[in-house]
């Protein structure tokens, strides 16, 4: 249905409540802005006046400055930025495999020596790396190569100090004193048991009886007190040993050096105190030769 022209009177009525509606809007404002002006001053009727400009104002502004909320970005490009900042570049050298030129020809400085020690390092490596475990999980080689590294400079340190060894002072003077001074503490303390005592003891005896005056003395080796003393002072010797051949990073590293240490500890140095003590030179010469005079005795016949 259409509907016609408004007519003067109800134009005019259309006037008076909007104007009803707009007063009613602002008188509210004012009330509102006076009431909150009350708290800087105890007069409601003297804010009435300020309360009138800042509602006016307030229009104003409004009419003129739009507002909006500011977007926010994606929280996923913030996170992608942020490991942007983190990504590492392609000639970092935390990715690079290659190793640094190595040091320890300069050491060894023996062109013969050098191909008996790879010769060796590679048997070792074939052995009890590659072959044991190591090629069931990859079969890279860049893990191998750096252990031969690790082990070509700390063979190199020790080669670089025995070359700066005296040989005639060590094996004239150092080595003549630390015999003598044994066989001095020997003497005493067989001359505090008794010859005669000692002649009649065996030699599983005179050991222990030697360990026992040696203990009393505080004379005795901390290694010599129990196994797991001989253990303990390998393992610390072993410790200074690594952290003077090592090189410093390798040095700074708990796990690397509690490896290593343990390692030569344990298949290495070990093995050949055991093989080094007397019992099993004498065990080694009498099964020796046991068998030498089993092949005569089979030869002639």
């Amino acid at each position: 249905m259409m509907m016609g022209p408004l007519s003067p009177m109800d134009a005019i009525y259309d006037l008076i409540e909007e104007a009803k509606l707009r007063f009613l809007w602002w008188a509210l404002c004012i009330f509102a802005i006076s009431y909150f002006f009350t708290h800087t001053s105890k007069s409601m009727w003297m804010n009435i006046p300020m309360s009138i400009l800042f509602a006016a104002a307030l229009r104003i502004l409004l009419n003129k400055v739009e507002f909006h909320w500011k977007v926010q970005p994606p929280r996923s490009r913030t996170f992608l930025s942020h490991l942007e900042k983190k990504q590492l570049s392609l000639n970092d050298a935390r990715l690079s495999s290659s190793t640094p030129p190595p040091k320890w020809k300069k050491k060894i400085d023996s062109p013969v020596v050098e191909a008996a020690l790879n010769d060796f390092i590679d048997l070792i490596l074939k052995d009890f790396v590659v072959n044991l475990w190591y090629s069931e999980i990859t079969p890279d080689r860049e893990f191998p190569e750096q252990i031969r590294e690790l082990v070509m400079d700390a063979l190199a340190e020790v080669a670089l100090r025995v070359k700066e060894i005296n040989i005639v002072d060590l094996l004239t003077r150092d080595i003549v004193d630390l015999i003598g001074d044994h066989i001095d503490l020997f003497r005493r303390n067989q001359a505090a048991i008794g010859v005669d005592v000692m002649l009649t003891l065996s030699s599983e005896e005179r050991d222990e009886r030697l360990k026992f005056h040696l203990l009393n003395s505080k004379e005795l080796h901390p290694a010599l007190i129990s196994p797991e003393s001989e253990y303990k002072v390998l393992q610390r010797l072993m410790s200074g040993v690594l952290a003077t051949v090592l090189r410093h990073r390798e040095a700074q590293c708990p796990v690397i050096r509690s490896i290593a240490r343990e390692i030569i500890t344990c298949l290495v140095l070990q093995p050949v105190m055991d093989l080094a003590s007397p019992g099993y030179v004498v065990e080694y010469f009498v099964l020796y030769s046991i068998y030498s005079k089993a092949f005569l005795l089979g030869s002639c016949a």
